[in-house]
């Protein structure tokens, strides 16, 4: 189906639409049935408004009968009844009112009901649904809950608050992204990420750069940019059926914001303040404090070798070392030697809004100013956020636009994973007689670096990292959405949405002459220009039919996405001091383009029959120009429905509220631009001697791709006891993702890496309950408990065929990574293991009382959660409330390469078993005059490493070798990361609020509400299994789960907030 005929079909369909509803109209003014024509013999006339204006589309309906009308464009109705007959008028989020039939107009205000507001649920493209009416679960998130502990990035409020949502962080603190997963992941390669809809347009939430194998920095993400002011609701939208209508975006489900608008009031003026003081919530304390730097027992007195290793002799204070700076100090433990480099970090947040309204039309406008001093030395960031939503009805017309700047400046972003200047790694295996303090020697008199280490490039300064390095990143980032709705008469209407988003973006990382491995200097700009269009067309219409309602939705999207890119590199700096790129000798510059289209028709039809029984079905069809001509238009429908069988029984009070849904989807998924053909690429510039231009295609292209299919299948039960007082939530799903668009490995004979083809299916199943309670309930007191718990089970169930694991991400220089492998959890953590024997026990060499390794890998581990949940708890007393979310996840494993650091310098208290008994043998063997290994020698005492022995005839005997425990370690850590998995688990209170609403009769006339809180963002971790980290870690946001390395200590934030309203 090429695009003409979609065209033609969209076309069409809005067209029959529109004759659809002008036919029903006048069939039911013409052609009234023959009952109708005996009982009407009142006409009835009147307006239905609220404290607004009129309602559009209020039901009317004579009592006891199936005869109604629906209110016009102006809020009027007109409708035959009989004598003394009362009317019953309703409408979507308020209360429904029955008045007499007169012989005059009847004007009839409705008020709002925040119980039925709670039943009303924002959905795809943003249509408003009753909950009861949806055949899929859908979870909703007030704005004001995000408004007083505020995070850096909005979506970290969401952690605990909604089942089946995980959300996680790198240690790249406040300016760094937030990964979330609904669900599971579906795709063996991008991010798995939800799609985020602000107000129907999708948001843009690239992340331009994270950490890799070799270390990097963490560039932010496109959702940091919200400001939670603005926000009304936000939807999450997680299984296929509820995200379908979005396409192809949103195979890994959709988060829904809708923001504010102006107020009821004539003019409204606010002000919302946060101030938060971030201090460490965890760091490296679980360290040895008996032996000091050194190997073997021994020491050097120019401590310039040796600084990360703790391996020295017990540090007594009886002997004097000379250090890098040429101070003589004792050889004495520096108890918490590390944690002195941070400092207590700011964030201050204060918003003002202003609202206007005037009859039909409103404008709001927020300004947001965020500073934050992070915990790291040198550390900044500044967010400016400008918000302006204006709305306004001219006859049948409304109007919505909105428009959004953000400006972000971030100076010195932490470096991550095995970058040289991650200051976490640098800092954790510092030597425990050696205070980060001394390192404030950073630099000769000549302004060079300092040699504090024997110049090893892998461990630089951190104090000349933040002093004379540096990185900085601008954000200029411009949101525009404009809608246009056609009221064309109550039950058809057409709506036209154009948003756009534009992003200059830049990040400069410098690296100052004689920075080891950088010696020359360094100077890198990436510059990135995205620009992303969305439009999108419908045709709504809805109407009902005695007891039937039918709603029926018909359109058309075009998104499009234009990114460039331009990194350039100088190298050679000629002019000290001066980090321009005019300063460096050797310029290389190498451009890159990214575009996409999708174009899309859809359609939905919703058919409701008395509020009990509802049927949902959908259709849409996507076209990719990432996709080959033959494959590039997939189509996808979904069925979904509901029964409330509480509107069968009638229980009353006991059980008011019953539902049972189910829901069957289909949803696909393309791919990146430029994989259907070898793409050549063209330096502007490039370094003397080097290749001007070049393909740029690691992978074998693959002109006959197929789109990623899921299919998923979802059932539910939702329920409500005792006056509402008790709620339940269940779900069930299962979901396959097949024809997986992956790079699977290649032979080096073809000249590339990967081939890409359509291969392998997971399989996502699990369940997912929210039970919410009050079970105090007073004049003065409430306590509210919302419980929520989801298991998933992600599944490889197939590859291609030939291989049985997939490589995700790889840790470091190690021969570790995590892995799709067939038959296994989604990340598996792959790689070597000891040697055993049938019963599991490790097989130790004779000759050297080590270890026996086996290279092959092995799953160690695996990085998805067994299970997540979380707990809302609020208490409520008169004018005081306190509010505490707890995050509970358990089950993954982690691969710490900080932890097996710790090990391999000797700063863990397990590796202090054996030294005593070792030395001592050692001061033995050199009282003897023997060699060191000679046969005439059997140490007396050291380190026996757990394991047996084989005797060579089918028995094992237990291990009694005596070694040295450094050598054990270094074993150990160099060849089996086993030993370095840990249970991930945790329980973490991620937010505390207490917050005191001033009573009025306290403000003057000119406030019209004040509340001032004591707000808390993690402030502490329950219970964890890893040492020194916190369990949320990451190597980075993509594909690096289960691994961390060099962790920097995570933030606690404390503070308060005002919020004053005039």
């Amino acid at each position: 189906m090429n695009m003409e005929k979609c065209k033609y079909l969209l076309f069409c369909g809005t067209l029959a639409l529109w004759m659809a509803g002008g036919f029903q109209q006048v069939y039911a003014a013409t052609e009234p049935s023959s009952q109708a024509i005996q009982q009407q013999s009142n006409k009835v006339t009147g307006k239905v408004s609220d404290a607004t204006g009129p309602i559009i589309g209020a039901s009317v309906v004579e009592k006891g009968t199936a005869n109604g009308t629906i209110t016009d464009l102006d809020g009027n109705f007109s409708l035959n009844v009989k004598a003394g007959a009362t009317l019953v008028v309703s409408y979507v989020g308020y209360k429904s009112e029955e008045v007499k039939a007169g012989r005059g107009p009847l004007n009839i205000t409705l008020k709002e009901d925040a119980k039925a507001l709670d039943e009303v649920v924002v959905t795809a493209l943003g249509i408003k649904r009753e909950r009861k009416a949806l055949g899929y679960g859908i979870d909703e998130v007030k704005g004001e809950a995000l408004t007083k502990a505020k995070e850096t990035n909005l979506i970290n409020s969401m952690a605990g608050r909604v089942p089946g949502l995980v959300v996680s962080q790198t240690a790249g603190g406040p300016s760094g992204s937030t990964r979330v997963i609904l669900r599971g992941s579906t795709e063996m390669t991008g991010n798995n990420q939800p799609l985020y809809v602000v107000d129907g347009v999708p948001l843009d939430n690239t992340n331009f750069g994270s950490a890799g194998t070799n270390g990097g920095f963490d560039l932010g993400d496109g959702i940091s940019s919200i400001n939670a002011d603005d926000v009304e609701n936000m939807s999450v939208l997680k299984g296929p059926a509820a995200s379908a209508l979005y396409g192809s975006r949103a195979s890994h489900g959709v988060i829904l914001i809708t923001t504010k608008r102006a107020n009821k009031d004539k003019i409204s003026v606010e002000y919302n303040g946060t101030l938060t003081f971030d201090t460490q919530l965890a760091k490296w304390d679980e360290v040895q404090q008996i032996y000091g730097m050194g190997s073997n027992g021994t020491y050097s007195y120019d401590a310039i070798s040796n600084t990360n290793k703790s391996w020295g002799p017990k540090a007594d204070g009886s002997n004097m070392l000379k250090y890098f700076d040429g101070v003589e100090r004792p050889f004495l433990i520096v108890p918490d030697n590390t944690s002195n480099f941070f400092r207590t970090g700011i964030t201050a947040t204060n918003s003002a809004i202003i609202g206007v309204n005037s009859g039909k039309t409103g404008i709001r406008f927020t300004y947001t100013d965020m500073r934050n001093k992070d915990i790291v030395p040198q550390t900044h960031m500044s967010r400016d956020i400008f918000n302006l939503r204006a709305n306004t009805s001219a006859g049948k017309v409304d109007l919505d636009f909105s428009v959004n700047y953000t400006r972000e400046d971030v100076k010195n972003r932490p470096a991550l994973g095995d970058s040289k200047s991650n200051i976490g790694k640098n800092l954790m295996t510092l030597a425990t007689t050696y205070d980060q303090e001394w390192l404030q020697t950073y630099q000769t008199a000549d302004g060079e670096y300092s040699n504090w280490n024997g110049m090893d490039p892998y461990n630089v300064n951190p104090y000349w990292d933040i002093y004379k390095n540096f990185n900085k990143s601008k954000k200029d980032l411009f949101r525009m959405n404009g809608k246009a709705v056609w009221n064309i008469d109550p039950h058809l209407k057409l709506q036209a949405t154009l948003g756009a988003e534009l992003n200059w973006f830049t990040f400069d990382d410098y690296k100052a002459p004689t920075t080891p491995g950088f010696e020359a200097g360094r100077l890198q700009n990436s510059a990135f220009r995205n620009r992303m269009y969305n439009f999108e067309v419908l045709a709504l219409y809805n109407n009902h039919w005695g007891d039937f309602d039918f709603n029926a939705t018909l359109g058309g999207n075009v998104y499009k996405v234009n990114n460039q890119t331009i990194v350039t590199t100088a190298q050679d700096m000629k002019i000290r001091d001066v980090p321009s790129l005019t300063s460096f000798n050797e310029i290389s510059v190498v451009p890159g383009s990214y575009r996409k289209q999708i174009n899309s028709v859809y359609g939905a039809v919703n058919v409701g029959w008395k509020h009990m029984l509802y049927l949902d079905a959908t259709l849409r069809g996507d076209q990719s120009s990432t996709l080959p001509t033959g494959n590039n238009m997939y189509v996808y429908p979904s069925f979904s429905g509901s029964f409330v069988f509480s509107e069968l029984t009638k229980l009353g009070d006991l059980l008011p509220y019953g539902k049972v849904r189910m829901s069957w989807a289909q949803v696909g998924s393309d791919t990146d631009p430029y994989q259907l053909g070898l793409v050549y690429t063209k330096s502007k510039y490039a370094y003397p001697g080097y290749t001007i231009g070049y393909i740029d295609n690691g992978t074998i292209p693959n002109k006959d791709l197929k789109p990623t299919k899921t299919n998923s299948v979802e059932m539910g039960l939702e329920l409500k006891f005792l006056k509402n007082r008790i709620g339940l939530d269940f779900t069930y799903y299962s979901q396959i993702s097949k024809n997986q668009i992956m790079g699977m490995a290649s032979s080096w004979t073809t000249g590339y890496n990967y081939r890409l083809i359509n291969a392998g299916k997971i399989e996502n199943k699990g369940i997912e309950i929210a039970l919410s309670t009050r079970p105090i309930q007073t004049r003065d007191f409430s306590w509210d408990i919302n419980l929520n718990f989801s298991k998933n089970s992600n599944k490889v169930k197939e590859l291609d065929g030939e291989s049985d694991m997939f490589e995700l991400e790889k840790a470091s220089w190690l021969d570790v990574q995590v892995a799709a492998k067939v038959g296994e959890n989604f990340g598996s953590i792959v790689g070597p293991d000891f040697q055993r024997n049938e019963k599991g026990d490790i097989l130790i060499d004779p000759q050297t009382g080590l270890p026996q390794y086996d290279k092959s890998n092995h799953v160690l581990g695996n990085a998805s959660w067994d299970w997540t949940g979380g707990l809302l708890t609020n208490f409520t007393y008169k004018n005081l409330s306190l509010v505490a979310v707890f995050d509970v996840k358990v089950g993954a494993d982690l691969y710490s390469m900080s932890a097996r650091a710790a090990y391999e310098s000797g700063k863990s208290p397990e590796t202090l078993a054996g030294r005593d008994a070792w030395y001592r043998s050692e001061e033995e063997r050199l009282a003897a005059d023997i060699a060191k290994g000679a046969d005439n020698w059997k140490p007396t005492g050291g380190f026996v490493a757990p394991g047996v022995i084989d005797n060579g005839d089918g028995t094992y005997r237990p291990n009694d070798i005596y070694i040295n425990p450094e050598d054990y370690w270094m074993s150990v850590c160099r060849n089996a990361p086993s030993m370095f998995i840990y249970d991930n688990s945790y329980v973490k209170c991620r937010e505390l609020t207490l917050s005191y609403n001033v009573p009025k009769s306290w403000l003057k006339n000119v406030v019209s509400g004040l509340t001032v809180s004591f707000v808390a963002r993690n402030p502490f971790i329950v219970w964890k299994n890893i040492p020194n980290i916190d369990p949320d870690s990451n190597y980075n946001n993509t594909t690096g789960m289960g691994l961390e390395y060099g962790s920097l200590p995570s933030r606690r934030s404390y503070g308060f907030n005002v919020n004053v309203k005039f």
